[in-house]
């Protein structure tokens, strides 16, 4: 299996602080991964230390399973941060200047100015732009080349949500042709559109790797059970069926099984004399597991 990216205890130190703190990843071919985390969590850093902008302390990078760094950054796109651009330029002339770096001609200038939305700015300067046309601008620079990697930190900072869809769109069809992301982002329910893989970071470290699809599975729709006595309510449906899943925080009771009933729930604890004050089927948010992850 082929990893796009993958680090081994992975330490960058400032000081007393480590901003990223034994952090192993690990990014397949043609993931989209999303990076999550508060403010000051680590994932710039991390980012950072990925691109070869900062050095680590202490660990192991291995990018395009195991390229040498050289080549692997050749063939990847990056943001991070806000781009670096000329102000008294335009956006075409900025984009050329960095074209010039990968042997761009103008037509593919002009290809990624329209993929982006920024066609039609004309002479006026970069300085002049929103934030969220900066961003845009940012993203056409990191796609010179025909990059196989993108790494992009905050892509949707500032856009309006006409162009948040249009950067998702955008990154949907690359990863379509191949392409893989590792992108973060503050915007969980917009993250939870596109990626396929999510890691979570917390003071620096990595709290947990997730696939979308298993965190489907593990946080689906479940049984909420509120009633007199969660002893014996808890013996009472383990009687009834020795497999099912269920978890137990006072007189409180989460079932967690597939293909089990409320009704049937219900009627059972009724049947061996548990007082039942609540039982509802509930789900729990994307954005209710990753803010309990962040702290």
């Amino acid at each position: 299996m082929q990893y796009m990216i993958e680090t081994k205890n992975l330490t960058k130190q400032y000081g007393r602080k480590k901003a990223v703190d034994d952090v192993s990843i690990h990014i397949k071919q043609g993931e989209i991964y999303g990076l999550i985390g508060k403010n000051g969590a680590g994932k710039t850093t991390l980012m950072k230390l990925l691109l070869n902008l900062a050095a680590p302390n202490a660990g192991e990078i291995s990018l395009f399973d195991g390229e040498s760094r050289g080549v692997a950054l050749r063939k990847t796109g990056s943001l991070i941060e806000e781009p670096a651009l000329v102000k008294n330029a335009s956006a075409f002339e900025n984009l050329k200047r960095f074209g010039i770096l990968v042997g761009a001609d103008d037509s593919e200038l002009h290809r990624l100015l329209e993929m982006v939305g920024l066609a039609d700015t004309g002479s006026k300067k970069a300085g002049q732009f929103s934030l969220g046309m900066r961003q845009r601008l940012g993203i056409a620079i990191a796609l010179l080349g025909k990059p196989e990697l993108l790494i992009l930190d905050e892509p949707i900072n500032g856009l309006d949500p006409a162009g948040i869809k249009g950067i998702r769109d955008l990154i949907l069809e690359l990863n379509a042709q191949g392409v893989t992301f590792m992108i973060s982002s503050h915007l969980l329910d917009e993250l939870g559109k596109i990626a396929t893989t999510y890691g979570v970071m917390r003071d620096g470290k990595m709290v947990e790797e997730i696939s979308a699809e298993e965190l489907i599975q593990r946080y689906r729709t479940y049984i909420r059970i509120a009633t007199g006595n969660g002893d014996q309510a808890a013996a009472a449906l383990r009687a009834w069926q020795p497999g099912l899943q269920l978890e137990q925080t006072g007189n409180e009771i989460r079932i967690t099984s597939d293909n089990t009933d409320s009704a049937d729930v219900a009627a059972v604890l009724v049947q061996n004399g548990v007082r039942l004050y609540e039982l509802v089927n509930q789900a729990v948010s994307l954005e209710d597991f990753f803010i309990e992850r962040m702290g």
